[in-house]
């Protein structure tokens, strides 16, 4: 018998790079965030007084940003008919539980990573989140949704997108993704670039590379699932598992 020769390590296949796509994929993420959020807050301060509050302007942000991605991917669907944007139910297996315990593993190492120094210290974070009742569920059920917004955006429009105009696909080790995948995981980043402006360095570098690799396990679950539903399930857990606990731990403890 032959000896089957083992697979390298690190291994890049059908790759084929345009600097246009990486570019257009950048303007389209900012332009969608930017017109969804700009336009929640415009339309928000038309209204009563006390409607323009935290957790209300996040929910009209997310729906709006959510509800612009998704046009762009209509647009797509006509302009670029190879794209898959993976706007449907699975067709098989839906990935839920995994990605809930996914989402649940990420809210505890943001955690982690965002509010060591005040676990270590068993101390109520220094944050600023309204902790009575209906600002507190309203806020987390906008961080249930975020999903409903960002995985759109990213996984349904730039990744689809990108496969397409930026085809390959890069294997490290044992995960096999598109290459368009690590693009927007980049992307991903660059949109959380304010952290660079509110918080200290070593904190908003991490939160660089978790952003990083929480966007590839997304797009695993998108693939293996061929749907948003399982990035949508596992982002927006993440994000309200978190929160809940910092506003529990601001609830709860003393602070500094």
């Amino acid at each position: 018998m032959n000896a089957v020769a083992s697979r390298p390590t690190i291994e890049l296949v059908g790759f084929r790079f345009r600097l246009w796509p990486v570019v257009l994929a950048g303007v389209l993420m900012e332009v969608i965030l930017v017109c969804g959020r700009e336009s929640a807050r415009w339309l928000l301060k038309q209204g009563p007084d006390g409607l323009y509050v935290g957790w209300i302007f996040m929910s009209a942000a997310l729906f709006l940003q959510a509800l612009f991605g998704y046009l762009c991917i209509l647009a797509m669907r006509r302009l670029l008919p190879l794209a898959d944007d993976h706007v449907r139910w699975p067709p098989e297996r839906t990935y839920v539980v995994p990605a809930i315990a996914i989402g649940i593993g990420m809210g505890l190492i943001m955690l982690l990573v965002d509010y060591w120094p005040d676990l270590i210290a068993v101390r109520a974070p220094e944050a600023s989140y309204d902790i009575t009742p209906l600002p507190a569920i309203g806020m987390l059920l906008a961080l249930l949704c975020t999903g409903f917004a960002e995985e759109t955006i990213f996984r349904g429009l730039l990744v689809g997108m990108l496969v397409v105009l930026v085809p390959g696909r890069l294997r490290l080790g044992r995960i096999d993704l598109p290459v368009a995948g690590y693009i927007v995981a980049i992307l991903f980043g660059v949109a959380h670039w304010k952290s660079f402006v509110v918080d200290p360095l070593h904190l908003a570098i991490a939160q660089q590379l978790y952003a990083f690799v929480w966007a590839l396990i997304y797009v695993w679950l998108m693939e293996r699932s061929r749907s948003l539903l399982a990035p949508i399930v596992a982002h927006g857990i993440g994000n309200a598992v978190e929160v809940g606990i910092v506003m529990l731990m601001i609830a709860t403890l003393p602070r500094p």
